[in-house]
């Protein structure tokens, strides 16, 4: 009953989300159907649910504050139109899928966490599908094919967190299993691009167009070719972004480290800097009032996505907190299958509940009796480096679900529901997520782990 409680709880939410309910409501209703069938007292869940969203709400203000503020600032500055101009340019207008999706693809493979990326890519990606007439309901999907799939998870070294946590627990490198690395890379991004470039043809069939209405009033602005800046000036804050945000979280000054001050303060600072490049670029312009405009509405902007997102994180804690997910990490634990499809399996699922990737993979690795299970099949170095791979790529499948606080904040960031752009995401984040684990878990139990 408690396990039914928990995909009771998980259905209600993803459904009021879905139907435009506010999702503190949907959250407290899925956190009060959990706590029906766990036998737990009601007010012991909302009280796990209130302190889940006031700590994830502080740990990630950083980050949500200074991005917004870094792309409002992309938008007034005329350097997101000018990267959008360039590139229409050099690729052509029907080649819109593969910049925005490469575009951010780069920027996560470059260190910057797939969080920021949302709001760096936004007023860009924004700037382009106006140019190319594309309706805006399908960017958020083309945010996610190079945001949630091969750039976090599958490509050889990337530096996030679904591809670093197993090198801890499995004494694997962030490069392990390169070729089933690349192998699920394209996959990936190929069922992607070809899915995305059918929905854009679909919906000019449909009639469908760029609809200036749908953006906030004043979240992007469009400006005259004449009065932008030149294209390496426009490009420099998000090289900024990316090279002192890499140089930030490797390099210690003595004894300092931005690193062990806070896991944000690496990229917050590099964010801060680019920043100050665009007001002075701003400022030198003569935009110094709409510098500070800016300052106010990114400030302002970030709030309604960073609470979206700690809500779900906070029905994540009431789902950790009770006897039903206690017995489902039990169950997961005791399946006995392939190393190989156990992991994927086990890794999915935990992902799937949590609305997390790295939640999926920290609960599973930090069981040693699951991880032991799997090792002690295992007798080559090799082995141990597909069961890495495959437990980076399965974690990306059905922690984006519409619980998932990194889908809530990329919808809230491109100003769109479940509702209108949900379908689209769950295609490019689960579905071809899904078969890209299956095939290099195949591949891996059939003898190919490279």
């Amino acid at each position: 009953m408690g396990i039914f409680g928990l995909i009771l709880g998980l259905a209600v939410l993803s459904i009021l989300i879905y139907k435009r309910v506010p999702v503190t409501y949907a959250a407290l209703a899925a956190s009060l159907t959990v706590a029906i069938f766990n036998l737990m007292e009601p007010w012991t869940a909302l009280t796990a649910l209130f302190n889940g969203i006031g700590s994830t709400f502080g740990t990630y203000f950083p980050i949500f504050f200074f991005a917004t503020i870094y792309g409002q600032l992309m938008s007034e500055t005329g350097c997101a139109n000018a990267i959008a101009n360039y590139f229409i340019k050099l690729f052509g207008s029907k080649s819109v899928v593969l910049v925005i999706s490469i575009t951010t693809a780069l920027l996560v493979y470059g260190g910057v966490t797939a969080m920021v990326v949302a709001f760096t890519v936004f007023p860009i990606g924004v700037n382009l599908i106006r140019k190319a007439d594309i309706t805006k309901k399908l960017l958020p999907a083309m945010i996610q094919l190079g945001q949630a799939t091969f750039a976090l998870t599958a490509l050889p070294g990337t530096p996030q967190l679904n591809n670093i946590i197993p090198t801890a627990y499995l004494g694997t490198t962030s490069t392990a299993a390169p070729v089933l690395g690349l192998i699920a890379t394209a996959i990936m991004f190929g069922l992607g691009w070809v899915y995305l470039e059918h929905e854009v043809r679909k919906s000019r069939e449909r009639g469908e167009h760029f609809e200036e209405s749908s953006l906030r009033p004043g979240s992007i602005s469009e400006m005259d070719e004449a009065s932008l800046p030149s294209p390496l000036p426009a490009f420099l804050p998000v090289i900024l972004l990316i090279v002192l945000y890499i140089l930030f979280e490797r390099v210690t000054f003595g004894s300092y480290s931005l690193k062990a001050m806070n896991s944000f303060a690496p990229v917050c600072t590099a964010m801060i800097i680019a920043i100050i490049y665009l007001l002075v670029l701003g400022v030198g312009k003569g935009q110094k009032e709409d510098m500070v405009n800016a300052l106010k509405t990114g400030a302002a902007s970030s709030f309604g996505p960073l609470l979206s997102f700690a809500t779900v994180v906070g029905f994540g804690s009431v789902i950790k907190a009770t006897s039903g997910y206690a017995s489902l990490v039990a169950m997961v634990t005791g399946l006995n299958m392939n190393p190989f499809l156990s992991a994927a399996l086990s890794v999915t699922i935990l992902a799937g509940v949590t609305g997390s990737a790295s939640g999926g993979i920290n609960i599973a690795l930090s069981s040693e009796a699951l991880v032991s299970s799997w090792t002690s099949q295992l007798t080559t170095q090799a082995q141990l480096n597909a069961l890495h791979r495959i437990i980076s790529v399965s974690s990306c499948g059905l922690d984006s679900l519409p619980h998932c606080g990194g889908i809530l904040a990329t919808l809230d960031v491109c100003q769109e529901t479940h509702a209108t752009a949900y379908k689209y995401i769950f295609m490019i984040t689960v579905i071809f997520t899904l078969i890209a684990a299956a095939a290099i878990v195949l591949l891996s139990m059939l003898g190919f782990t490279y």
